[in-house]
């Protein structure tokens, strides 16, 4: 590796101009590739396995009853909807509305009134076909179609609705999936302007405050932020080659690595200024400032790789994409720090004399304050982060999930505003469907069907009714058919639509309406619901539904998280004892982290904080990035322990890799913190993890590494003695 950073120096040394050529080629048709990105919104597809039986189950259910999730529903409001007026406007906006390519039906009060009298009835017009008096609902049936047409519908019908005249004092309101996707669409790509450029200019304001003492001009202390956008215009152009949407999830990428680029650069440029200020030519600060700097930046790089990487092996696309997107990005960054940066010093370098200044600051004189109380307190910090670690293990069996993809999004978007309105209307949307296999449908087999809903209904707490075959029947007929003649002349009154959804080919549906309105609840009832069914004695069944979905989400987190915590953990080891050839050295970060994630735990227990979808790749990124700063303290104290008693190498250590480490936190904070701003409350609530996971990395490297190391060095010397 060695040899190769000479011969990557020397070809910047002297061809600098190449370097920079070749990369704005890059870095231009990256922009251009960068502007056909195309958003979409997050499906529950998107957080489970490709092969995941339980979405494919769901799949089926929903194409065996005809099941479509691209309804529209239109709210029409005023303060007497039971009016021929407003009727006649929903019949008028239901033409309208029809018009739109895409569109296969609209059903509402109006539409159905006209159809069995052939005309609009005087008043006073029934009122069983609206919500209330001042409310009546109208429903869209789409097509099938894909993703970018379906958005493309949802605008045309918001369109139609503005347009179309109103009567007076009378509103529309529009919710239903497809139009909820456009308005998180839009709320994706105006979250991802704010918080971009938040973290943009808490960079520049960084870089003034902490870099610009380093550079000999002033304006050369953004050069680092230069090449951490030039890293993620990479990383999104690559995204429409590799076939990949940005969603809300993958959105949060931007600002994070905008934030954490910037280190490798920085640390590059730190070197070729120091060398410049000690006399070396500009070709020389540039070799030295890359063979010297470029092997513990690629250490950092890939324990930071392994931790995005390690988001591959729960197989879920969002966490998989993500891993791999930051991975590139980070590469990418490394690549230019070691090229592009260098060339650019050295074409822009004058020759500028400064020396640098050894007066101590208040962050210097925080850090002597750190470094006083580490040595003086090792077995006191070292007690407290084991008590961390222990406390943080039981916490994290505490940790609610929060798995319903609804409460993700902002919670003021008109869609979802009016979708809780419309749940409080007709109920709640926790919904089990079991799905009975049968030999036909007859008299009996619906009996035993319904026998087996009404045992599930009286034995089960959380499940306080049900939609089914026998219940549409009663309503018709009055009561269950003693024969199967009586039930074919039954069936044959009823629409094909509405027994569609309980009859299909052999399969009967029934929908348990339930009160689980949490992951551990609905857990409860999925795993009930089986064993009684099998209790009851009917063998051929599946159970799906959303909420089935929605659980299934739940025990992917928590079987994902297990397996990207452990595999980055192996990983990062393995990496560690290749590299150092001693336990102690590859354990020492690592307790440091560890402490981290202890922290983490607990602050989510305290301040009742979900595990989501984004939140549970928080240990494997804390171990990938907080690991970096454990790393460097450790490099330090052993180089300082060669010359000094471990009290005084401690000291020094904190005093002398403080500042750089704390620079490089706060760059990383920063690129995290943005998120916090985000109006995306599962968004939000990582950004402030991040944040959090940041800063106490800082502190455990600045505390509990060197006060392990201590320690561990006076058991070893009591072990030699003893010996």
């Amino acid at each position: 590796m060695e040899v190769a950073l000479e011969v990557i120096a020397r070809i910047v040394a002297e061809r600098p101009g190449l370097v920079v050529s070749i990369v704005f080629i890059f870095v231009l048709l990256s922009i251009i590739s960068a502007s056909n990105v195309k958003f979409a919104p997050m499906k529950y597809e998107n957080y489970l396995p490709s092969n995941d039986g339980v979405l494919k189950r769901y799949d089926l259910f929903k194409k065996d009853f005809g099941i479509s999730e691209n309804d529209v529903f239109v709210f029409v409001r005023g303060d007497d909807v039971l009016s021929h007026r407003v009727y006649e406007y929903m019949l008028r906006l239901g033409e309208e509305l029809e018009r739109v390519d895409g569109v296969e039906s609209v059903i509402s009060p109006a539409s159905i009134l006209l159809k069995i009298y052939g005309r609009i009835p005087q008043n006073p017009i029934p009122s069983n076909l609206v919500i209330s008096p001042s409310w009546a609902m109208m429903v869209v049936h789409l097509k099938e179609m894909g993703q970018d047409r379906l958005n493309e519908v949802a605008n045309q019908i918001e369109r139609v609705l503005a347009f179309t005249p109103k009567p007076a004092g009378v509103s529309v309101e529009v919710t239903g999936n497809p139009v909820l996707d456009v308005q998180i669409i839009r709320s994706v790509q105006k979250n991802l302007r704010i918080t971009a450029v938040f973290a943009v200019v808490l960079m520049v304001l960084i870089l003034f405050t902490t870099f610009s003492g380093v550079v000999r001009r002033k304006r050369m202390a953004l050069l680092p932020l230069a090449v951490s956008v030039m890293s993620v215009v990479a990383v999104v152009g690559s995204m429409p080659l590799l076939g990949i949407r940005m969603n809300a999830h993958l959105s949060t990428m931007i600002p994070i690595l905008i934030g954490l680029a910037i280190e490798y650069a920085a640390q590059v440029q730190s070197r070729f200024e120091e060398e410049r200020r000690e006399g070396k030519g500009r070709d020389e600060a540039v070799v030295l400032s890359i063979t010297k700097t470029g092997l513990a930046i690629l250490m950092a790089m890939l324990t930071t790789v392994i931790g995005f990487l390690s988001m591959i092996v729960p197989d879920i696309p969002t966490l998989a994409w993500f891993g791999t997107l930051m991975s590139l990005g980070l590469i990418v960054a490394y690549v230019l720090s070691m090229t592009f940066l260098p060339a650019v010093l050295k074409m822009t370098d004058v020759e500028v004399v400064g020396e640098r200044r050894e007066e101590r600051g208040a962050l210097e004189r925080v850090l002597v304050r750190v470094a006083n109380v580490t040595a003086s307190n090792s077995k006191r910090i070292l007690v407290l982060a084991l008590i961390l670690i222990v406390l943080g293990a039981y916490a994290s069996t505490q940790v609610k999930l929060e798995t319903d993809r609804m409460k993700y999004f902002p919670q003021d978007l008109p869609a979802i505003v009016r979708f809780k309105e419309l749940e409080r209307a007709v109920g709640g949307q926790n919904t089990f469907v079991v799905v009975l296999s049968c030999d036909g449908l007859n008299a009996k087999t619906l009996k035993k069907a319904n026998d087996l809903a009404k045992y599930i209904v009286g034995r089960e707490d959380l499940v306080y009714g049900y939609d089914s075959l026998s219940k549409l029947i009663e309503k018709v007929a009055g009561s269950l058919p003693e024969n199967d003649a009586e039930l074919s002349a039954i069936i044959s009154k009823i629409p094909a639509e509405e027994l569609k959804r309980f009859y299909s080919d052999g399969l009967l549906a029934i929908y348990f309406k339930t009160n689980a309105d949490t992951h551990d609840k609905r857990l409860e009832l999925w795993n009930n619901l089986k064993k009684d069914i099998q209790f009851f004695g009917w063998y051929g069944y599946y159970v799906t539904g959303q909420t089935v979905v929605m659980t299934e989400m739940g025990v992917e987190m928590v079987k994902s998280q297990f397996l990207m915590t452990i595999v980055a953990y192996v990983l990062i080891v393995l990496l560690l004892l290749i590299v150092y050839r001693s336990i102690t050295r590859a354990i020492t970060p690592l307790l440091a982290i560890t402490t981290v994630i202890g922290v983490l735990n607990l602050y989510m227990v305290a301040f009742g904080v979900k595990q989501t979808m984004f939140s549970i790749a928080m240990n494997s990124i804390t171990l990938g990035l907080g690991i970096d700063f454990s790393i460097h303290v450790a490099e330090r104290y052993f180089e300082e322990r060669s010359r000094f008693k471990p009290l005084d190498a401690v000291r020094r250590t904190i005093e002398r890799t403080g500042k750089a480490i704390v620079t490089s936190a706060l760059t990383m904070a920063g690129g995290f913190g943005a998120l916090a701003l985000s109006n995306f409350p599962a968004i939000h609530d990582f950004g402030m993890l991040a944040l959090i996971s940041i800063v106490f990395s800082l502190i455990s490297a600045l505390t509990v590494v060197p006060a392990f190391l201590t320690i561990a060095e006076r058991f070893e010397a009591l072990k030699g003695e003893s010996t």
